[in-house]
């Protein structure tokens, strides 16, 4: 079976494109984006995916950085996804309750007007998915995650608002990589 390394938890969005891409593949979630790249450059899986640029806030640095890092990668797959931020809470939270808002720092970035016209407070984390389930395990009502939709039913979240990027057509363009020994095995 092949193995696919997304950076973040399930549910975030690099999860979402991995199942929409690969669906019979085992993902395997990975810290970072450098821990995604060192896994397929060691061969410890097949492919990685990586979000390399949104509409939003332009070129994901950190991604690119660490694609950038290892000779040898080669990009064998590019797809562009819509990404649907939303807020995420425990139930029964309410927006007047909030005191922070946690989500990795380019989801933050993709709506940071919006959270700004609220008053709310950014907390960066590692990412979008991890926020959410952070928020459900803690069970604090005062926090609130920027994820999408299936990071909400994975972790029992309520949303507490849809598609809350600055921009309606907010997308992202992931590409996925694997060694060039791979990609001509697999050619």
């Amino acid at each position: 079976m092949t193995r696919i390394a997304f950076q973040g938890a399930p549910g975030a969005f690099s999860w979402l494109a991995a199942r929409d891409l690969f669906p019979r593949a085992k993902r395997q979630a990975m810290s970072d984006f450098a821990a995604v790249v060192r896994a397929v450059a060691q061969g410890r899986v097949e492919l990685g995916i990586l979000p390399i640029e949104n509409s939003v806030i332009g070129e994901v640095r950190e991604a690119q950085a660490a694609l950038r890092s290892v000779e040898g990668l080669v990009i064998v797959e590019d797809a562009t996804f819509p990404i649907r931020q939303c807020l995420l809470a425990l139930p029964g939270a309410t927006m007047a309750g909030l005191r922070w808002v946690e989500s990795h720092p380019a989801a933050l970035a993709q709506c940071a007007d919006w959270l700004a016209d609220r008053g709310l407070r950014m907390r960066a984390v590692d990412d979008t998915a991890g926020a959410a389930r952070s928020i459900a395990a803690d069970r604090d009502y005062t926090r609130a995650a920027i994820a999408g939709v299936e990071a909400a039913e994975l972790y029992g979240l309520e949303v507490l608002a849809h598609d809350i990027a600055d921009r309606s057509d907010n997308c992202t363009r992931f590409v996925v990589i694997a060694t060039s020994a791979r990609a001509e095995v697999a050619a």
